[in-house]
């Protein structure tokens, strides 16, 4: 087994996002796993792991614009937001297609959003959810979000199936709740998969029973990504000539062209993902250094 990579897994409902870690730590015998973006217990799909020493890049991959499919059920509210929770129907009619379409609209775009009460946001020091599980009242700040698309895919009431895009940070049981609350009938999520996290889809994942059996060597190597592709859309690559690339391997600025403006790159050199760099006045400066001896020497 891989001692270091990026890993696609196509999670199942049920687990949480801790426990598939756990898995692949029992698999690959690593205790060094992250992963890149929680998933809740009743969503499927995309979870991306970091193993070994590019657990150091789980920052940089949650950046990753990520794409939902979802099914919201009208008519109620839940006390999770999510079909897991307490049930209280409404009384209010279901809205017509039209109706919601146009309810949809102001929550396209740069966008306030507050997070789920029963969420790992913390609050004092302590996650949301378990103030919220121990009935204390839970006030979370709005955040800046933002929603590149937010769809109807289907409408068979009370069920609407939707399609969002969306950035970093956005919860899609919040995207239901405002939803059902601007229609005043109430939404909560019945059902909830993670397409796509940047260039990850999560038909290139490996099967959450295949990593927890760890039994087919062949299939969780084949959900290896390399991290040019991982990072593809999130950040610009800059590819270094042999001295650059010894330059940035020992952690000094490398001189380069076309950087007088300051950004943020992924850097190669030699055929291997050095690590994260930051452009400007001519050079780029390690932010992040991953490269392996054999490549800096």
């Amino acid at each position: 087994m891989e001692n270091e990579g990026i890993l696609v897994v196509d999670k199942a409902p049920g687990p949480t996002s801790h426990d598939v870690v756990a898995m692949a730590r029992r698999t690959f015998q690593l205790r060094r796993i992250g992963h890149c973006g929680t998933l809740d217990p009743l969503a499927s799909g995309v979870l991306v792991l970091c193993i070994g020493r590019l657990t150091r890049l789980s920052d940089w991959l949650s950046r990753g614009g990520k794409e939902y499919e979802a099914t919201m059920r009208l008519g109620a509210t839940s006390s999770t937001d999510d079909v897991q929770g307490e049930i209280r129907p409404s009384a209010e009619p279901i809205p017509s297609r039209e109706q919601i379409e146009a309810a949809m609209q102001p929550f396209r775009g740069c966008i306030d959003q507050v997070p789920p009460a029963y969420s790992a946001v913390k609050v004092d020091g302590v996650r949301s959810y378990r103030r919220a599980r121990r009935n204390e009242e839970v006030e979370l700040a709005p955040r800046s979000i933002r929603v590149d698309r937010f769809e109807i895919e289907s409408f068979e009431p009370p069920c609407l199936r939707v399609r969002v895009e969306c950035g970093k940070g956005t919860y899609i049981r919040s995207l239901a709740r405002d939803l059902g609350a601007a229609l005043g009938c109430g939404a909560y999520i019945e059902t909830l998969r993670r397409l796509r996290i940047g260039s990850m889809r999560a038909d290139e994942g490996v099967a959450l029973e295949v990593l927890r059996n760890g039994d087919d060597d062949e299939a969780v190597r084949a959900a290896f990504v390399e991290p040019r592709v991982a990072l593809s859309g999130i950040l610009q690559p800059l590819d270094l000539d042999e001295e650059g690339t010894r330059l940035f391997g020992h952690g000094q600025p490398a001189p380069v062209e076309d950087a007088e403006a300051p950004d943020e790159r992924a850097i190669f050199g030699g055929g291997r993902f050095l690590g994260i760099g930051r452009t400007g006045q001519g050079q780029v400066h390690p932010a992040k250094v991953f490269a392996a001896p054999d490549v800096v020497a």
